[in-house]
Order: C-alpha cells, then structure tokens, then sequence
C-alpha cells in the first residue's frame, strides 16, 4: 500500500471519528448493473483506433458501518473486436475488472463521501495485423468521491469520480506462433465517472444513469502507448437492502 493511500485511509477514519455518532448503521446493499457502452481502443502495435458497442454487467456489494462504506464492484470478462480484418483476423480487446474502496461519509446528512481503494484489471489484446498478442494484470491504488442528493421522498441523484493516478502492469507478448518476446513493464492513470438518478422502493433502489472511462497506459522502458481506452454508455442499476435501514 502506497504512502498517499495509506494517507488517504486515515484520514477518512479520522473524520468519521470527529463527526457526531449517528444511529447505528449495519445494513447490506447487493446489486447488479448493466452498461452499454461505446467505445475506442488502441493497443500496442495496433495503432489503428477499433470502435465499437459493448454490452456489460458487473456485481456490486456495499457493508455500511455507520458512516463508513465498504464497497465492492467486479466486471466479468467483456470484449470488443474491431470491424477491419487484417492477415490474422479482426483486432480485439478483453478485459475484466476489481474495485474495492472504503468510503467515508463527511458530512451530517450523509450526503457527500470521499474515500480511497484498489484497483485490479486484466486485460488482453490481439492484433489482427500481424497476430500478436498481449496480456497484463494492472493495479492501481484508487482515490473516490462521491455524493448522493435528495430530490424529492425517496428520489435522489447520484454521482461519482473514480481516480485511479498510478496504474502499473508488466505486459506480456506472444507472437503469431506463440513465442514470447521480452516482458514490457507499462505505467498509466485512469478517470472513472459516473451520474444516475435514483428511486427507492420498499427495500430496493433502482437507477438509470451514464458512466464514462478514460484509461491510458505508456510503457515505461520507451514512452510508447500501450493501450487507449476511451468510452461512455449508459446504465441500468438494481440494488437491494438487508438489514437496519
């Protein structure tokens, strides 16, 4: 664990610590959302931008502990393949993704919360030019704000920024027969954002929004762009309630 995000941790410990105790909070979120989402790739040796329309999902768990949030969001493997055909086929992308973050509320209405976490992705990219492909696992640590706000009884809108400064990753190449080039360590920064709008209903919340994503990725040896992802959609969210309301 960095420095900055160790920083970060304590920090919100300390402002849930110093704001007024509020009614006891244990209660559980578990919800689902899916995602349509449009979007460019660039990877390595590919410089050749695919656009495309992806569908997604991913599973969300939240733990509330009084003011403090601990939350957990996984993507399975989703992939996009380019609409060009090159000597080895379409070019394509994978890839799947982890957050996990602790939030603090910091204020007394519980509206605005900041936090921080981590980040674990793989990915993968084939390119259908001269067959080459690559696999990473990047982690990066993640510094999150975020806030919720009324609109009228049981309406709320709902909004989140996601900074992810410090993405690293060791590439690995395999060329067309599957012969392995030398490891490429890469480093990157990458932007998560997100808007919805809410309603509760009963023990259960239901959201339509838009998410967007910015992910870049150089390798760190010679500068050169690994991967550029850059896309934008919209969501569907369900989430349901166990536990003190």
């Amino acid at each position: 664990m960095t420095r900055g995000l160790r920083a970060v941790l304590l920090a919100s410990v300390f402002v849930a610590l110093s704001l007024r105790p509020a009614a006891a909070d244990t209660s559980t979120d578990v919800g689902a959302f899916a995602a349509v989402v449009a979007g460019t790739h660039v990877g390595f040796a590919n410089p050749v931008p695919d656009s495309g329309v992806i569908p997604g999902a991913a599973l969300e768990v939240t733990q509330h502990l009084d003011r403090v949030r601990i939350h957990l969001e996984g993507i399975p493997t989703v992939a996009a393949t380019g609409s060009s055909t090159g000597n080895f086929g379409t070019s394509s992308a994978s890839l799947s993704l982890l957050n996990s973050s602790v939030m603090v509320d910091i204020d007394e209405h519980r509206y605005f919360r900041i936090g921080a976490g981590y980040q674990l992705i793989n990915l993968t990219n084939k390119n259908g030019d001269n067959g080459d492909r690559n696999d990473v696992r990047i982690a990066s640590p993640i510094y999150a704000a975020a806030c919720t706000l009324p609109v009228r009884a049981n309406h709320f809108v709902e909004a989140q920024l996601l900074l992810e400064p410090n993405l690293r990753g060791n590439l690995l190449v395999f060329d067309y027969l599957g012969v392995s080039h030398p490891s490429e360590p890469e480093q990157g920064a990458e932007v998560d954002y997100s808007a919805s709008y809410g309603v509760n209903v009963k023990r259960a919340t239901y959201l339509v929004g838009v998410r967007g994503l910015s992910y870049h990725t150089k390798n760190v040896n010679t500068g050169g762009l690994v991967d550029r992802n850059i896309g934008g959609g919209v969501t569907l969210e369900a989430r349901f309630h166990f536990g003190n309301p």
